[in-house]
């Protein structure tokens, strides 16, 4: 079945001049992974890799991004996913969305959904696809949880993310530390209120 292919309102010259030709945002299925895979692997590599040990990182990789745990992820109907592929049909940027399950005393697993992961490679940033994304994650939200909590996770350290998520309405109500690896990260977790 081929994935139902959606435009791109960020291709407006307007929003992001650099684009000359067309992007495509598609609906991504257990037939992608090829594809998904590199691009989250490289995506998290760009965003983090300097942080952790090779070693730390690697598990993280392979553990986090496998695709039998890809293919799961994309088989579970409860998920919701866009891909970004670029003019040549090469991978961009992507989001995913889950049911809620960070660690917070407020969070309920059967009302509220999360932002998983929202990434773009480097080269990509800046250029209005990050926006769009997130609006298609919070118009996702909205329509399967209606006006129960937003939440999502971010790494202390990264203050972009962060400034990113508060112009969207979202605020720090917590922390919790994720291992990657051996290495301990200090997250926040970020919640928004429709």
């Amino acid at each position: 079945m081929k994935p139902r292919s959606l435009s791109c309102p960020c291709l407006d010259r307007a929003v992001a001049p650099h684009y000359e030709r067309a992007m495509e945002i598609i609906v991504p299925t257990v037939e992608h992974v090829p594809l998904l895979a590199p691009l989250m692997r490289a995506t998290y590599t760009e965003t983090f890799g300097h942080l952790y040990p090779p070693a730390d990182l690697a598990s993280f990789l392979d553990s986090s991004y496998a695709p039998a745990q890809l293919a799961s992820e994309l088989s579970d109907p409860r998920n919701y996913w866009q891909l970004v592929l670029d003019d040549t049909g090469s991978p961009a940027g992507y989001l995913e969305c889950v049911p809620a399950r960070l660690p917070h005393p407020e969070l309920r697993p059967d009302r509220d959904g999360e932002i998983q992961r929202l990434y773009l490679l480097k080269r990509h940033q800046g250029t209005g696809l990050g926006r769009t994304l997130m609006e298609r994650a919070l118009n996702h939200l909205g329509e399967r949880y209606g006006n129960a909590p937003q939440w999502l996770n971010v790494w202390s350290g990264n203050l972009h993310a962060q400034a990113f998520y508060r112009r969207f309405g979202f605020e720090k109500v917590g922390e919790y530390v994720l291992p990657v690896g051996e290495t301990l990260d200090d997250e926040f977790i970020f919640r928004r209120v429709p």
